[in-house]
């Protein structure tokens, strides 16, 4: 089975303070439990004050451990993908529909993410969905993008299950938000230290200008 953990950086906001840009990205690997063992590993490295965290937030590590995190996620057997929005090319309409942005950005993630003889996929999703009917068309939209996706490759349908889930719960979370927060600082920032370090492992990083 394939794990794939999506989460997102910056904003879907228009305002003078909103971000530039918006990221989705994923981490797909058959072994989830590799990437629990780094973090638990970095955390007993930390001072006892730092180990108390609940999880592990690209925004709020320091330097030096986000360097320490992104160098031993790319030594497993694990691959990235990501979309990035130019959110200055988003239609005046659609500013103000962050839901339908949100999901339709999801959607090249779901045809970017590795597919090619996989028989079940588990996508766990950073918990951003709170209505239930909005939660329901979303899954139904990722699962339509996957299934025509391979169907227009020719590839075999995997059986498909979504959950929407706490980061807390997943470190595979963790790992796909310092993954989005890394090719963020690289389009946002132009700080590329920490998108070089992952560099080796991004499967696809498409551009939606």
């Amino acid at each position: 089975m394939l794990y794939v953990f999506i989460d997102e950086s910056g904003d879907l906001g228009f305002t003078q303070r909103s971000s530039k840009y918006y990221v989705i990205a994923s981490v797909e690997t058959k072994n989830d439990h590799q990437i629990g063992h780094v973090f638990k590993k970095i955390r007993k490295k930390l001072r006892r004050k730092e180990r108390d965290i609940p999880e592990f937030k690209f925004t709020k590590t320091n330097h030096n451990t986000k360097l320490k995190i992104l160098s031993k996620l790319i030594e497993l057997d694990v691959s990235f993908s990501a979309v990035v929005l130019n959110k200055n090319t988003v239609l005046s309409h659609l500013r103000t529909k962050q839901q339908i942005l949100h999901d339709y950005i999801t959607g090249f993630i779901a045809e970017i993410i590795p597919l090619s003889r996989q028989r079940r996929i588990n996508l766990i999703i950073d918990k951003f969905i709170t209505n239930e009917t909005k939660r329901i068309n979303f899954d139904s939209y990722i699962m339509m993008k996957i299934r025509d996706t391979c169907m227009r490759y020719g590839m075999i349908v995997p059986k498909i299950d979504i959950e929407h889930a706490s980061s807390q719960s997943y470190p595979g979370l963790q790992a796909a938000d310092f993954v989005a927060g890394s090719i963020f600082n690289k389009y946002e920032r132009k700080y590329n230290a920490y998108y070089e370090i992952i560099e080796p492992k991004v499967n696809v990083l498409k551009e939606r200008f």
